[in-house]
């Protein structure tokens, strides 16, 4: 009686993947990415988001100032006037500038003989979910999601 014995290669001499092995890493990969990539968008556009909520904060403070400093007691419609406050940065623009991809708008001026100021922060992304900001002479900054805030919109923070 003749036996025959198979020979079978062990795993230590396989070289490569199987198309399965392949297959399945490609798929656990592309699971992670869905759920990443959202999270890291949304996680991006937050920190946008608080950084024009500071910036619209150093805004007021700098807006207070130049009023107590300015002899005819107005606030300031030029962001390079603020600048001399020390409260914002040097850049470019003097009503209109962009900071941390929002444009902001200021406007200053006198209305029923009482000085105002206000600015308006528009995302540069076409994202509907993004926050639109809007800060004035009351130190109330206010938010609208997907469309332009103004002076009836909800405040930040609550």
């Amino acid at each position: 009686m003749t036996t025959y014995v198979r020979a079978f290669k062990t795993a230590g001499k396989q070289k490569g993947f199987t198309l399965l092995e392949l297959l399945i890493a490609v798929a656990i990969v592309a699971v992670l990415a869905a759920i990443a990539v959202p999270a890291y968008i949304s996680f991006i556009q937050r920190a946008k988001e608080t950084a024009v909520i500071s910036y619209l904060t150093k805004m007021r403070s700098a807006q207070e100032t130049y009023k107590l400093d300015d002899a005819s007691s107005f606030y300031s419609g030029s962001f390079d006037e603020l600048e001399t406050t020390g409260f914002i940065p040097a850049a470019a623009g003097a009503a209109s500038r962009v900071e941390h991809e929002y444009q902001l708008d200021l406007t200053a001026g006198v209305l029923g003989g009482e000085p105002f100021w206000n600015v308006l922060a528009a995302p540069l992304s076409a994202s509907p979910k993004a926050r639109h900001f809007y800060a004035d002479q009351t130190g109330i900054l206010r938010y609208a999601v997907g469309a332009p805030a103004g002076p009836g919109s909800a405040p930040v923070g609550r």
